[in-house]
């Protein structure tokens, strides 16, 4: 046993680094971009996006020379605050007009906020969509308190959002970082996150509450921690189904963690995994079977899964989503029939396509979520005029098209420092890092049939700053070891 948990840790770490090496290498000449009208398309760098990355990689090793400072000087309420201050600026700054899925959850997380039974059953979108019932529902029970209406949800989604720094700055105590709250700095600073506060939607409850099943099962794998990441997991997964790669990547590690004391002790850590897969499947079903009895109308239809694995391999737009090709709802014949219809190279062309853009476009398309369509009139696309709502009316301003390559640029920064992280690792590293590694593996398999948007990496963020943090730490190591090792031999006269 001992020897297939550790060819498997082998391959799936020495498979995950190849490729981020040469998604990265390749992201220096190609740019994966996400065009406003909804398609995916490539470019070729400018200079503008080259030099923001390589002056990103340098600020990033300078303010990571600092970390000890911000350790000591530098207090969580602090961080908090300042970053809070920093989320309710941007949200009431630019005060995007729900639309599209958003417009849909958020008028139904007022109807459950308010009660309003009879507007959640007479809503067509709601009843077919119940994946976003229950995105709503979350929103409801959150805003019960506050005013109705869509700045008391966005509120909601920056402390969301500073919940996500706070036990991800956490989680790296519970693994053994020096430096705990330059995580908390990074994960903030980082601007796709910030951007989807404006984003009524299930990304950011869903990276929370991922956020806070990590931290917990990194605490401690005992009982009740491991009870709390169930909880906070079947939540997720009610929310999203991505969510159980998480599931997934957890059971895994655990297995391959305690494989020797599975059965010893009266078969105690078997069975803590057993309510883990309990507490984690029942939740998803009980839900379920609440909304369907009280929240929906009598012979309402569910949106197959197999319709967004049917989008992800149609080669008009490799894998994007688009409603009118797709000619109603499909089953799993259909999507297979899709993919043996086609020879190798055509299949080929199209994953290959897919897979590159998925991983290299580093927005999360946030442009879209963060700052909304395109528009020529303010009030039109935004709830009030303010000093900066001209400058982010379309995409192709100046001002929009820096910030694109920001976000990109620290996306890619990130990744470099992720690589670097994965480098050299011995068993007790791997061992570590497993569930995060694993995670994002079991992520690229996924994405790889089902429908394409970026956004549906972005819980890696979790992995990937962790492993970009030890990149970092050893960048600043062995750059310090090299200064050393050059004042040692120089002569002096």
């Amino acid at each position: 046993m001992n020897k297939i948990v550790k060819w498997v840790d082998i391959f799936v770490i020495k498979f995950w680094f190849v490729f981020s090496i040469i998604v990265f290498f390749v992201s220096l000449a190609i740019k994966a971009q996400y065009h406003m009208d909804d398609y995916p398309y490539f470019k070729w760098n400018s200079v503008v996006d080259i030099a923001l990355l390589f002056f990103l990689i340098v600020c990033y090793y300078f303010l990571y020379r600092y970390a000890d400072k911000i350790e000591n000087r530098v207090s969580y309420p602090e961080l908090w605050i300042f970053f809070g201050l920093m989320g309710v600026l941007y949200v009431l700054l630019i005060p995007l007009k729900p639309f599209s899925d958003m417009s849909y959850v958020s008028e139904g997380a007022s109807l459950f906020a308010r009660g309003d039974i009879d507007g959640i059953l007479a809503s067509d979108y709601l009843q077919m969509i119940t994946k976003n019932l229950k995105v709503s529902m979350f929103y409801g029970i959150l805003g019960f308190f506050l005013p109705k209406n869509v700045l008391s949800f966005r509120i909601i989604n920056v402390f969301l959002y500073l919940l996500i720094c706070h036990f991800l700055s956490k989680t790296s105590k519970n693994m053994g970082y020096r430096y705990t709250k330059i995580i908390f700095v990074f994960v903030a600073s980082y601007l796709p996150l910030l951007m989807y506060c404006n984003h009524v939607y299930y990304d950011l409850p869903v990276i929370f509450l991922c956020a806070l099943a990590v931290y917990f099962y990194t605490k401690e794998r005992n009982l009740k921690n491991v009870f709390i990441a169930a909880v906070a997991l079947g939540i997720a997964c009610s929310l999203r189904v991505l969510a159980f790669l998480f599931v997934i990547a957890i059971a895994v590690d655990y297995v391959f963690f305690y494989k020797k004391e599975l059965f010893a002790e009266h078969c105690r850590k078997l069975i803590i995994l057993c309510i883990f897969g309990a507490v984690v499947g029942g939740i998803p079903k009980s839900c379920d079977t609440i909304v369907n009895y009280h929240f929906r109308i009598e012979g309402a239809e569910d949106e197959s899964i197999w319709t967004l694995f049917w989008m992800g391999i149609n080669e008009e737009e490799f894998g994007f989503m688009h409603n009118e090709i797709a000619g109603g709802t499909k089953n799993f014949s259909d999507f297979y029939n899709l993919l043996i219809s086609r020879n190798m190279e055509q299949n080929v062309k199209l994953f290959g396509r897919k897979i590159f853009w998925e991983w290299s476009q580093g927005t999360y398309q946030a442009q879209r979520y963060g700052f909304g369509l395109d528009a020529t009139v303010v009030l039109d696309k935004f709830e009030y005029e303010t000093p900066i709502t001209r400058y982010l009316m379309r995409d192709e301003q100046k001002g929009r098209q820096l910030i694109n390559s920001f976000c990109r640029a620290q996306y890619l920064v990130w990744f470099f420092f992720m690589i670097l992280g994965m480098r050299k690792m011995n068993n007790s590293e791997r061992e570590r890092y497993r569930m995060l590694i694993y995670l994002m593996f079991g992520t690229f398999l996924v994405l790889i049939f089902y429908e394409l948007k970026s956004r549906y990496v972005m819980h890696c963020m979790i992995p990937m700053v962790m492993l970009a943090v030890r990149g970092l730490e050893r960048s600043k190591g062995a750059i310090h070891t090299k200064n050393l090792n050059r004042c040692k031999t120089r002569r002096y006269p």
